[in-house]
């Protein structure tokens, strides 16, 4: 049985063992684990290497991915006012101009749908539908079984004719779908079909019953086209907005209904939870009316306050109130009218008051003819004579025994009207809001063409540009909006490009360095990837995707536009030059590095090999790991050999030390021995 250096000391004998066992186990060491671990250090050098340069890589690439086509197609809009406003007033803020950004300025695909299908809706195998997109040529389809409409998607999604078929559902049943793949008016879709598939034809230039329908027009990219375009504004859009007459604190609605419409909706009908004004107004609000509702107090009494959301002269606000709502009433017109009375109506005893604001007149209308009860025009004419700021008229329908008059009153404020009569005047009663703000249009003109629009934020006057109509101009006004490129997004964006590019470039330099020695004799510095060929290979590929021409560009290269290569590696930008080539042709230099073989495109195409999952780098990265993994089983291996050596050396040096400290106790006894027998 082995005996270990820890159970063996000096004292056993005259040998160190564990200091033996240690310098032979060391000259080992340094002849098998030794160069193993240079070869361990090299390859986690270079996949630490690797691993930076990936770094570098995607940073890159995320610098390229920010340069889209709206960087280097950038516009300004600016409104310049060359004449004298008349009151001073106006200035250029009377128009602000946006260059539209938002998704109305991207291309759109056309997209189609069909009347519902009840569920369970058979198509017959056999019958077949061909689609056609834009110019292709189309793709026919047929079905191999009988198919649900889900499983008619299927089959169309799976013959890859350039749509995307979906079903959805709603009260009409199922809707098959389909969209064209790519946007634009030259991808427009025509389908055609037969026998129990023939719901699903669409041709945009023959309308048939119960065929598919546009629910989505093809459009193509919009951009505003560079340009100057005088501008006047005659008059803003408003919403309607109206004010009840005073109502007492504390007042309750017990009785009657409330409907409210706005423009061309639909009429809702409103329910408080409470009866209290308040209570309306919450009603109000809540019922998604098209009206914001408030109330405003005059220290006495409260009054609501509608406005409609929409601005318009077609948003304008119908209110109908019966019983406790009539105070609500209004007419779009803002006229009031009583009810109908026949033409001999006579009014023999009562009274009638007039209430403009918070102003109540006592008419006493009296006939223009002697003797006789005031009729319906005696009470318009005591209502004019008031002069409280309303007029009055009077209104015939029907003709002969079937005729029939009412009483309209019009006011001239905005205070609320209302009429109230007692006896035979009973029947007078009618009420209006006042109204605060009249519903109208905004109306201007773009180089002399007369445009109107609902709201004070146009769209659609000029393309690819949003107007923004502050206030009305005067005739000395003279509005000038200008649209140009702005070239100092593109000098932007393309500095951006040659820092990011000059990183990379750097970073890839000092990786690759070959320094020669400085002393003779001595090997010379080099960076951790200097050996790699796949790194010098990529180096000149990046370099041939910025220099390399584009076909059919105005431009070319990058070279046209003052990027070019230094002698260190790094890009150089002529701002100069890219200034001159962006006033000549703006939309090449954005196709140079946005369009479809531009340098994005190129580079984004290259660094995809590279840093996918299944790229280059990673593949390399995997080789590096799987030698490294080799040599550290090598070392795991040479280790174990090693401290079995340690045990043999150390087994027979402690057998040694064992015979040999025998040896000296013989020695040691034999010399008392001798040293005995030489004594008398």
């Amino acid at each position: 049985m082995a005996t270990s250096t820890g159970s063996i000391s000096t004292s056993a004998g005259p040998l160190d063992v564990a200091n033996l066992v240690n310098q032979l186990v060391s000259v080992e060491s340094k002849s098998r684990l030794t160069p193993l671990a240079s070869k361990a250090d090299s390859f986690n050098a270079l996949i630490s290497a690797y691993g930076k340069l990936g770094t570098a890589l995607t940073t890159y690439q995320n610098a390229l991915a920010e340069l889209t086509a709206a960087k280097f197609s950038a516009q300004k809009a600016a409104v310049s006012n060359t004449g004298r406003s008349s009151d001073g007033k106006s200035g250029n803020d009377a128009v602000s101009a946006d260059i539209n950004t938002d998704a109305s300025t991207k291309a759109q695909a056309q997209i189609i749908q069909s009347a519902g299908f009840a569920s369970g809706h058979l198509f017959k195998a056999g019958d077949s539908v061909a689609i056609k997109v834009g110019e292709a040529s189309p793709s026919f389809i047929t079905l191999k079984a009988d198919a649900t409409i889900n499983g008619l998607r299927d089959t169309i999604n799976a013959a890859r004719a350039g749509v995307t078929a979906s079903v959805v559902r709603d009260d009409a049943g199922d809707h098959l779908v389909l969209e064209s793949n790519t946007a634009g008016t030259s991808k427009l879709l025509k389908v055609r079909a037969n026998n129990s598939l023939s719901a699903i034809s669409f041709d945009a230039q023959q309308s048939r019953p119960g065929a598919m329908t546009q629910t989505q027009a093809a459009r193509d990219a919009t951009s505003a086209a560079p340009g100057s375009y005088a501008i006047s504004v005659e008059q803003l859009a408003q919403s309607h907005k109206l004010s009840s007459a005073g109502i007492a604190p504390g007042s309750t609605f017990d009785l009657g209904v409330l409907a409210i419409k706005a423009g061309s909706g639909s009429t809702t009908l409103i329910k408080p939870a409470s009866n209290t004004l308040a209570g309306v107004r919450d009603a109000i609000n809540a019922a998604a009316a098209g009206v914001n509702a408030s109330i405003v107090s005059d220290g006495k009494q409260e009054h609501l306050v509608l406005t409609a959301k929409e601005s318009g002269a077609n948003n304008a606000l119908r209110i109908s109130g019966t019983g406790d709502f009539a105070v609500f009433s209004s007419d779009p017109s803002g006229n009031a009218s009583t009810a109908s009375v026949t033409p001999e109506k006579r009014f023999s005893q009562g009274a009638v008051n007039l209430s403009v604001g918070a102003r109540t007149i006592s008419l006493k209308p009296a006939s223009a003819t002697a003797g006789a009860a005031p009729g319906l025009a005696d009470v318009a004419r005591a209502i004019n004579e008031a002069k409280a700021g309303v007029s009055a008229t009077v209104q015939r329908e029907g003709q002969g025994d079937k005729a029939v008059e009412r009483l309209v009153l019009s006011a001239s404020g905005s205070d609320p009207v209302s009429l109230r009569g007692s006896g035979d005047y009973a029947v007078l009663a009618a009420s209006a809001m006042g109204q605060l703000q009249k519903p109208q249009d905004a109306r201007l003109s773009i180089d002399g063409v007369a445009i109107t629009a609902t709201s004070n934020t146009i769209k659609d006057a000029i393309s690819g540009v949003t107007l923004n109509l502050n206030k009305t101009t005067s005739a000395t006004d003279k509005l000038t909006l200008a649209i140009s490129n702005d070239s100092s997004g593109v000098g932007t964006a393309v500095n951006s490009f040659v820092n990011a590019f000059n990183t990379l470039a750097k970073t890839m330099a000092e990786m690759t360095r070959q320094a020669p020695a400085k002393v003779r004799g001595q090997a010379g510095e080099q960076g951790p990837l200097a050996g790699e060929s796949m790194v010098r290979a990529l180096t000149g590929e990046l370099r041939n995707a910025v220099l390399a021409s584009m076909p059919g560009n105005a431009l070319g290269s990058l070279t046209a536009i003052g990027v070019g290569f230094k002698k260190d590696g790094t890009l150089d930008l002529d701002s100069a030059r890219l200034a001159k080539a962006g006033e000549r042709n703006f939309e090449a230099v954005a196709q140079l590095f946005a369009g479809k073989e531009g340098l994005v495109a190129r580079t984004r195409s290259l660094l995809d090999k590279v840093l996918g999952e299944q790229g280059l780098l990673a593949g390399k990265t995997r080789g590096l790991q799987g030698s490294l993994k080799i040599v550290s089983d090598q070392q795991a291996a040479a280790r174990a050999r090693l401290a079995n050596l340690r045990d043999s050396y150390t087994n027979q040096f402690n057998r040694l030390n064992v015979t040999l400290s025998k040896m000296q106790a013989s020695q040691n006894y034999l010399t008392q021995q001798l040293a005995r027998l030489r004594r008398p």
